[in-house]
């Protein structure tokens, strides 16, 4: 057999954690020992709760006269028993995650072994060698765009070691070459050599447990509610608890805040000596190659996720997910000019990021995991390692790698595919064929150079619109009036509008942060407003210049056609200001449709909620009802856009206009009008959204 490794072919190495590493380490069990002390103080606290409920419990009974059997003696007797139940109920709502259970889920899981993929456990034996890291229990293939530590977290798993297990996503393989899987592999490797790897599973158990007394208490408060309900002395003592219990996941609350902000500043250090482990390895042209692909590709993944329900309903499926895609990447890399390599990988340069307009506004992620691609690009061009890179695909390492990708694929169709349905294979090159056509089909005329976008056309006064001088003309053109400065001028514009947006959360206290960077310069939360202001400027000034240059390039537009007929250039304008007044009206549907969105999610997400409190969510629902009655109606006289609604959408729609839908009956929702209601938003404000966009792009066309 050919190998592509060989014992003696790369030299040992073992990485010393840095400086702050060790520090976060440190503060990272500070933290923890200070939760087992404050969780053992509520215990004992508990404790004591629970001796005088039990004392006062027994001196109860112990008071009943038992030789006379009355019923004052029984009621005795019953009180006493609730009040020791009650001081059992505090202690147990503290130690009753000892008694839960968590399955992990294998079901998109594929274990393999040395003998089914032995030049795969190869590569993986010489990393292990390589990291002097022990050799994961087991080996998992998964279907994402990750490799991962995995492991049995149970409280009891906190007093002695447990075999760690490698996870290896086939959207990672699909997406590498060798070198850069092996780079992936090794920063996993580098994660089980961490000693800081039993400081998560501590952090995980810490987790669990104040989850499971935060909001796993469904169980508890039913047996509250039922001692509650046979006495009143029960119903006030249970009041009594639950004040109790309240206070004390107050506590846990601030303690669960403080351990996982410490766990996230220990991640990113993880992150960091995990990645100087595997540049050891693969050194930094795989490294850096590695994230820039991972990222495009991991975008692409779950596209392909996405398209599952859908295809589903179609009665259609993927035979092999991953070769569509690959074959999505390829897409993408041709329409953005992304060079392939000879193994079909894309060659993801410098020159692609620079592109991207970034936000001048940095917040700190307090939460963050993981560096990001930046910082992390910065450090291996920083540690300069070279090392042979291993061009071919990391599917090279895989016997059978056809039909791991399709039963891969399988699972995942699994759970949006009925037993009784007959289910066509959707060719890849069918999906591409059509994702490709899709895509042409809403772009813009590439002599725009996408200056119109992702944006409305601007709206413009009516009687207004007049035909340019020549010496006017002589000064413009197409390429003068979309040239790339201009086109990245209108990004800043917008990018500007949103960082305002952001600035003035933060300054009215819905972003809650200590500091921000703006332009790389660093501001307390308190000078929010102040940059905001100095922003808000310079916004206003290029709104002039937008307005000023979308009317210089309609008038333009419409003297190039004035030129050549008067009444076409009069029919011009009369699409463009037909097509403005579809975008108002679409605009008001957009508002409407994301507030009955926030109304229906709000009323099915907050538990506990009684159908007095509901009743604001219903009135509410019954009013956006009311205003998209009105939108669809005056939709509906336009043929241009109604002709588009299929006879399914048509009849859901009859049935609302015709009806007034209350969504509610005495105390039960009505699912059938609020589901009526979402599917009729949801459908009719996309297909308005496609529309305007064809629309937009037949006025252009009709310019050129």
């Amino acid at each position: 057999m050919s190998s592509f490794f060989s014992a003696g072919s790369e030299k040992s190495t073992t990485v010393q954690p840095a400086g702050s590493f060790r520090l976060q380490v440190l503060k990272m069990m500070g933290s923890i020992l200070l939760f087992f002390v404050t969780y053992g103080l509520l215990l004992v606290y508990a404790g004591i709760l629970a001796a005088i409920f039990l004392w006062a419990g027994v001196s109860l009974i112990m008071f009943a006269p038992l030789h006379l059997i009355t019923v004052f003696s029984v009621l005795l007797i019953i009180a006493g028993l609730g009040i020791i139940f009650m001081g059992i109920m505090q202690v147990l709502f503290l130690i009753k995650f000892l008694f839960t259970r968590q399955q992990q889920d294998l079901s998109l899981r594929i274990p393999v072994t040395q003998q089914e993929q032995p030049v795969l456990f190869e590569c993986l034996q010489q990393i292990a060698r390589t990291t002097k890291t022990r050799f994961p229990k087991k080996v998992y293939l998964a279907p994402g765009v990750n490799a991962a530590v995995i492991y049995p977290v149970r409280f009891m798993n906190m007093f002695w070691p447990v075999g760690k297990k490698l996870e290896i996503g086939l959207g990672l393989v699909n997406s590498l070459n060798v070198s850069e899987f092996s780079m992936a592999i090794a920063h996993e490797f580098g994660h089980f050599s961490q000693r800081s790897m039993k400081l998560a599973s501590y952090v995980y158990t810490v987790n669990r447990m104040i989850y499971n007394m935060l909001y796993e208490n469904q169980s508890w408060h039913k047996t509250m509610s039922w001692i509650s309900g046979r006495w009143i002395v029960f119903a006030l003592l249970a009041r009594i608890n639950l004040r109790i219990v309240s206070d004390i996941q107050k506590a846990l609350r601030l303690m669960y805040s403080m351990v996982n902000r410490q766990y996230m500043a220990l991640r990113r250090e993880m992150e960091f000596h995990a990645d100087e482990v595997a540049l050891k390895v693969a050194g930094t042209d795989a490294a850096i190659s590695a994230m820039r692909r991972l990222e495009i590709s991991g975008f692409f993944y779950e596209h392909c996720l996405l398209q599952l329900p859908e295809m589903a309903r179609q009665q259609r499926r993927f035979g092999n997910i991953y070769e569509v895609h690959r074959s999505l990447i390829r897409l993408y890399a041709t329409q953005h000019e992304i060079a392939l390599d000879a193994h079909q990988l894309p060659l993801v340069t410098d020159n692609y990021f620079s592109s991207f307009l970034l936000s001048r506004l940095q917040l700190p992620d307090q939460w963050a995991t993981h560096p990001s691609r930046e910082e992390r690009e910065e450090r291996y061009v920083a540690a300069n390692i070279n090392k042979t890179v291993r061009p071919e695909s990391a599917w090279h390492l895989f016997k059978h790698a056809e039909e791991l990708q399709e039963r891969m694929s399988t699972l995942l169709n699994q759970p949006f595919i009925q037993q009784s349905g007959q289910y066509v294979p959707y060719p890849v090159e069918n999906f591409i064929a059509d994702t490709a056509t899709r895509i042409k089909d809403y772009s813009m005329p590439a002599v725009f150079n996408e200056y119109y976008d992702n944006r409305p056309l601007p709206l413009l006064p009516h009687n207004n619109i007049t035909p340019l001088t020549n010496e006017q003309m002589e000064t413009l053109s197409m390429a003068m009036l979309y040239a790339e400065e201009n086109v990245q001028r209108l990004r800043a514009y917008f990018r500007d509008i949103q960082d305002a947006d952001t600035l003035h959360a933060i300054h009215q206290g819905q972003i809650k942060i200590r500091y921000f960077e703006f332009d790389g310069k660093q501001y307390p939360a308190t000078a929010a407003g102040k940059v905001r202001g100095r922003l808000q400027a310079n916004i206003r000034k290029e709104a002039e210049w937008l307005q000023a240059h979308d009317t210089l390039a309609i008038h333009y537009h419409y003297t190039v056609a004035f030129r050549k007929d008067p009444a076409c250039a009069r029919q011009l304008l009369e699409h463009y200001f037909k097509l403005t007044e579809h975008q108002g009206i679409c605009w008001q549907l957009n508002d409407i449709v994301a507030r009955i969105f926030h109304t229906i999610s709000t009323l099915f997400s907050e538990q506990g909620l009684t159908m007095t409190a509901a009743k604001p969510y219903f009135d509410s629902l019954m009013d956006e009802g009311a205003l998209l009655k009105k939108v669809l109606l005056r939709m509906k006289q336009m043929p241009e856009v109604s002709g588009e609604w299929e006879g399914a959408l048509q009849e859901k729609m009859s049935h609302f206009l015709r009806y007034n839908y209350s969504y509610v009956n005495g105390n039960e929702p009505v699912m059938e009008e609020i589901s009526n209601l979402h599917e009729i938003s949801t459908t009719v404000m996309e297909q308005y959204n496609n529309s305007i966009i064809l629309m937009k792009k037949a006025w252009l066309e009709a310019v050129l």
